[in-house]
């Protein structure tokens, strides 16, 4: 949407879409100065209305909405920044989890599974709102009940991923959980690549360390580790198949240094956050019946000793010794009732084992 095409535009003003603490005169003269921004008369009440419209707050350095961490960027590098939902919370451990849009299964489970465990940790988790890792560890915070910024590329009211800026979907989701959708661009502003790479520069300022899950050996995922080791900010990386093409950034990572990450704790130690003993728990050979559970004890067992992978049908029947059909049933209920994922790959539990 061009921002010229507003409507009502005259009916707003700078006080409008001024964070608390922020002042509208001086958000006014940081937002103008961009160039681009001049569209109109007074070159600015159409970004105020296409803002307000959407309910943006923005805010200037300094003011108390400002994210704090973006200061290490430097003076010159962010004038503002705009955001629907909540602020961002300057003193509460952040996270990033990035990766490949066109992420496996392996590596959005590894993202979700990361997600949760970091959420119950009560650390916020940041991304990029991407297709593949960036939205498997958005939507997993979310359905544990946690803090989630989704850091964007392009305008806010630009639809992109249109799949999650539709009504009702991930974005949508984000904000009525208490999440954040930031970004420091105009409205109108597309996704191209230069904003992309600004929005993962951002991305990196906003945490206290990067984690790579997935990403090919020219991924954009590296350009955000690359950011994140030049402002001082942690990387951490996932061990992946050797012989997959999206385990090569991760894996260069990890030859060029970056500490390896095998579970949420692996995050946590890197803050030096204590977590919750049980949201982690190693994967073991047995489990203690679960009467509340839908599935077979063994059943249980091989899912626990398997995550966060999936497991396909024909090796969990191979366990218990028991045709494929068979365990449809409980495989069906276990699935209604929350317990379990199932795809074209496999069967894993949605929640870590514990």
């Amino acid at each position: 949407m061009s921002s010229a095409s507003t409507p009502g535009s005259d009916s707003f003003g700078w006080a409008d879409v001024a964070a608390p603490g922020t002042s509208p005169r001086r958000l006014r003269r940081a937002v103008e100065g961009d160039r681009l921004a001049l569209v109109g008369s007074d070159g600015a009440s159409p970004i105020v209305a296409s803002w307000a419209l959407r309910g943006v707050q923005a805010a200037t350095r300094g003011c108390p909405g400002w994210p704090i961490r973006l200061d290490r960027l430097g003076a010159g590098a962010v004038a503002w920044v705009a955001w629907r939902g909540a602020a961002v919370e300057p003193h509460v451990p952040a996270v990033a989890i990035v990766g490949a849009r066109n992420a496996t299964s392996y590596g959005r489970d590894v993202a979700s599974w990361l997600a949760e465990g970091l959420a119950a940790a009560g650390v916020v988790v940041v991304s990029g709102g991407a297709i593949g890792i960036d939205a498997a560890a958005h939507e997993a915070t979310v359905a544990s009940g946690g803090r989630t910024v989704v850091v964007l590329g392009c305008g806010h009211d630009v639809d992109y991923p249109r799949p999650h800026a539709q009504p009702g979907a991930l974005f949508d989701r984000v904000l009525a959980s208490g999440g954040t959708l930031l970004s420091a661009e105009l409205p109108g502003a597309q996704p191209r690549p230069h904003r992309v790479r600004a929005r993962n520069r951002l991305v990196a300022a906003l945490v206290d360390a990067v984690v790579v899950v997935e990403g090919a050996a020219r991924s954009g995922t590296l350009v955000t580790a690359g950011f994140a080791a030049e402002l001082g900010v942690g990387v951490l990386a996932v061990p992946g198949d050797v012989r997959a093409p999206l385990s090569a950034a991760p894996h260069q990572l990890l030859h060029e240094g970056a500490a390896p990450c095998r579970e949420p704790q692996d995050v946590l130690d890197c803050l030096g956050v204590a977590m919750q003993s049980s949201v982690v728990a190693a994967p073991i050979d047995g489990v203690a019946p679960n009467p509340s559970s839908h599935l077979p004890p063994r059943l249980m067992a091989a899912l626990v000793a398997a995550w966060p992978r999936a497991v396909s049908l024909d090796e969990l029947a191979a366990g218990e010794q028991a045709p494929v059909a068979g365990l449809l049933g409980a495989l069906t209920r276990a699935r209604i009732a929350g317990e379990v994922a199932m795809d074209g790959v496999g069967v894993r539990l949605r929640r870590a084992p514990t």
